[in-house]
């Protein structure tokens, strides 16, 4: 047995998804500069798209419609450590003066009937 952890941690099945829910400090917000607030968005965005162009990632940004939530992202990988990375590096680009984390939580994606290929549904009929 050894110390070190592996170096990865992917599931037989699924990927893990991770959802992350941010309020913006609008009073933070309103000091920063024109060119900081461009900054800002601009090196969040380069990030999202960095992260969209791993192969097995994806990472979606959205808008909350809810008092508790202003922005929520949702990242599925199937590498839990890959995952915990951007996570980590999310944080640092939004900066924690900026956008406060209210609320997470980790799930998996679950296979679907509807995700087989014609083969795989033959052979799930003929096993039936």
């Amino acid at each position: 047995m050894t110390d070190r952890a592996p170096e990865t941690v992917i599931p037989a099945e699924g990927w893990h998804v991770l959802h992350l829910f941010y309020k913006i400090e609008y009073s933070v917000w309103a000091l920063l500069s024109e060119s900081e607030q461009r900054k800002f968005k601009t090196d969040l965005t380069e990030f999202i798209g960095q992260v969209r162009a791993e192969p097995d990632a994806q990472l979606l940004a959205f808008s909350m419609i809810s008092p508790k939530a202003d922005l929520g992202f949702m990242l599925l990988m199937p590498d839990l450590h890959a995952l915990n990375r951007v996570e980590k590096s999310l944080l640092l680009i939004l900066g924690v003066d900026v956008l406060t984390p209210v609320f997470s939580y980790l799930s998996m994606t679950e296979l679907s009937e509807y995700t087989t290929t014609d083969e795989e549904y033959a052979r799930s009929l003929e096993t039936e």
